[in-house]
């Protein structure tokens, strides 16, 4: 499994570069905050906090732009005067991607924060999980690519640095040490693989770990039965002797996650 212990620091000390320890810092608390809420299924949350994970990042793109930035105590001014601010900032001066990619990716962040109903109709999957999905997907991609120009690496590797950065949080994982359990010992054995796959993304997972962790009695029936059968309905990828979620995977947890939250609702009302 990833030590992302070791990891954050690296992409700290890259960040750290590119801007100050305090916003470094900033940067990484806000993008694990959203990474909390949306893998807790708190979508809504996920899109506020957006808007302060681009506040963090719009002050790296003042810094590097000019060597100053808003302190984090003071009110940014308005997100068009300050995504205009940044793209007349002489190019000789700063790097297109602080310039104009990254605020024009912040302002995505904040329109969808403030001009997108959250207040959606009940149903069992949350119509605010593209909306969070959209949010998260631009925040990594602003932390790939401050990685990506000051860790001095390609954008392949840059993004899969941050993307073994996430550390999921899937509310039915038990994990110590190389012990992962799934707390609902009702769940199938498929939804139960999904699950720790799910959590543990984007590792590949050795396929004899999964048999142990979900309690299978039968390491060659687990493979046929339920290794197989996943991967046939692309919800995994099996390779060899290791296993990974693809994103229909993702799509199962989640309607699984929604499942356990309506049902406990229920319960407690």
């Amino acid at each position: 499994m990833t030590n992302n212990s070791n990891l954050r620091n690296d992409v700290r000390t890259s960040i750290a570069v590119a801007s100050t320890d305090e916003l470094a810092d900033e940067l990484l608390d806000e993008f694990d905050e959203l990474n909390k809420r949306f893998y807790l299924g708190d979508y809504r949350p996920t899109e506020l906090s957006g808007g302060r994970f681009g506040e963090a990042a719009f002050r790296i793109c003042q810094y590097v732009c000019t060597g100053n930035y808003i302190p984090l105590n003071k009110k940014l001014p308005r997100i068009d005067q300050l995504v205009s601010q940044l793209e007349n900032t002489p190019s000789a001066s700063a790097d297109d991607t602080f310039r104009i990619h990254i605020p024009r990716t912040l302002r995505l962040i904040y329109d969808l924060r403030n001009k997108r109903d959250v207040a959606h109709l009940r149903t069992n999957i949350s119509p605010n999980f593209p909306d969070s999905s959209l949010v998260l997907t631009c925040a990594a991609w602003v932390v790939a690519e401050v990685v990506r120009i000051f860790h001095k690496c390609d954008s392949v590797t840059a993004q899969t640095i941050v993307d073994n950065l996430v550390v999921r949080r899937t509310p039915l994982i038990w994990v110590e040490g190389e012990l992962v359990r799934v707390l609902d010992s009702s769940l199938p054995y498929d939804d139960q693989v999904l699950i720790i796959l799910h959590h543990l993304q984007p590792d590949w997972i050795e396929n004899r770990k999964l048999f142990k962790w979900v309690g299978y009695s039968n390491f060659s029936a687990f493979q046929k039965n339920i290794l197989s059968q996943l991967h046939t309905q692309a919800l995994i990828h099996v390779e060899g002797e290791i296993s990974k979620i693809l994103p229909p995977g993702n799509a199962r947890v989640e309607e699984i996650l929604s499942e356990q939250r309506k049902a406990k609702k229920q319960v407690n009302q």
